[in-house]
């Protein structure tokens, strides 16, 4: 695919994994080959959410592709409990299912991703997915640095009356 654009992390190629947990072998493996011909980025693939915890843990992804109906444990709990991981918490994440939860999906942060789906519409949502995500990560590091200030007092109304006599 020609034309895309991609944030400049990923214009380092094979930099970095983006983790897929799908329990369709079929499906998994095809995204998995589309990510690795079509983007800079590495696939891996969990069947489960079980192994993709493991996985994300030693694997440290960039991002991860999530379907939201899984045999042992949801997608949402997945993300939930990778949040929670030193090693994986703040990962980008997109959820893929014909059935989404979008409220539970906003207030998390995680980019939906409705199936069926159209494969350039995996590539632009994960391109988007990344480029915000690295949006965030630049902004918060342009923020200055506010030494602590202790909290100052309020002057009591007796106090204000006394200043303006």
């Amino acid at each position: 695919m020609s034309g895309l654009v991609f944030p400049p992390a990923a214009q380092r190629p094979r930099s970095a994994i983006i983790l897929i947990v799908e329990d369709d072998a079929d499906f998994g493996k095809f995204l998995e080959e589309v990510i690795n011909s079509e983007t800079p980025y590495q696939a891996a693939l969990a069947d489960n959410g079980s192994c993709a915890l493991e996985k994300a843990k030693r694997l440290r992804p960039c991002l991860l592709l999530l379907d939201y109906k899984l045999p042992d444990i949801n997608g949402l709990e997945v993300f939930d409990r990778l949040q929670e991981m030193e090693e994986t918490r703040g990962t980008p994440a997109i959820m893929m299912s014909a059935d989404l939860p979008y409220e539970e999906l906003q207030q998390r942060g995680i980019h939906p991703l409705r199936k069926p789906m159209d494969i350039r519409r995996v590539i632009r949502v994960i391109t988007h997915a990344l480029a915000t995500s690295e949006e965030q990560q630049l902004a918060r590091a342009q923020q200055p640095f506010q030494p602590f200030q202790p909290p100052q007092q309020q002057p009591s109304q007796q106090q204000l009356v006394r200043a303006q006599s």
